[in-house]
């Protein structure tokens, strides 16, 4: 990511999120080896001065989507709970998973994890933000003596979590989120009671 960049302003997020959506669209009509800066452009209604305010070259704008869906995927798992409280999983319902809304909202990118011709990279990037999620912030409690909270548990859970948010896609997304949501909870729900979301501090 090159240095300095302009400001962050409201602005300036806005034409940096609407060249990232031509991108990914761009990416799923013709694939990535196929786009340029130019079409990036032209689909985002811009000129390439503007491009060029906020990125390198065609891997810059890669690089910081890549980066933005992986933080944004980190953060929606775990946004409805509150640090240090128990959540009971018997309790959870349909609304439980900010994540698997986030991903049907944002299907567009997540398309790109069924193209050949795609991001380099991006089929590793969803397990291990998941993985990344539930390993520094996620302490299960079990249903009876296993240990739940081993990394190669929570590998197992990310890539488990990610084959069936794969399918759903390969799929046409003919769930909904809302069942979606239901099957990811009733396989939690097999080794789990419950869970708490670790303070930031204790994670310092």
């Amino acid at each position: 990511m090159m240095e300095n960049k302009r400001k962050n302003t409201p602005q300036n997020e806005r034409t940096k999120h609407q060249l990232k959506q031509a991108f990914v669209h761009l990416i799923n009509e013709k694939g990535l080896s196929h786009v340029s800066v130019t079409d990036i452009v032209e689909r985002a209604q811009y000129n390439r001065a503007t491009f060029y305010l906020h990125y390198l070259d065609k891997p810059d704008i890669t690089e910081d989507l890549k980066r933005e869906m992986f933080e944004q995927v980190k953060r929606t798992g775990m946004e409805r709970y509150q640090p240090g409280k128990r959540v009971d999983v018997r309790q959870m319902d349909a609304e439980s998973f900010e994540l698997v809304s986030f991903i049907y909202d944002n299907r567009s990118f997540f398309n790109l994890y069924l193209k050949e011709d795609t991001i380099p990279g991006l089929y590793q990037d969803l397990p291990k933000a998941i993985f990344e999620m539930l390993d520094e912030n996620f302490t299960f409690s079990a249903i009876g003596s296993h240990d739940i909270n081993s990394s190669q548990f929570k590998m197992y859970m990310a890539h488990g979590t990610t084959g069936i948010i794969l399918d759903w896609a390969r799929n046409g997304y003919q769930q909904s989120p809302a069942e979606i949501t239901q099957l990811l909870i009733g396989i939690l729900q097999a080794f789990a009671n419950g869970f708490t979301i670790e303070p930031s501090d204790s994670r310092a």
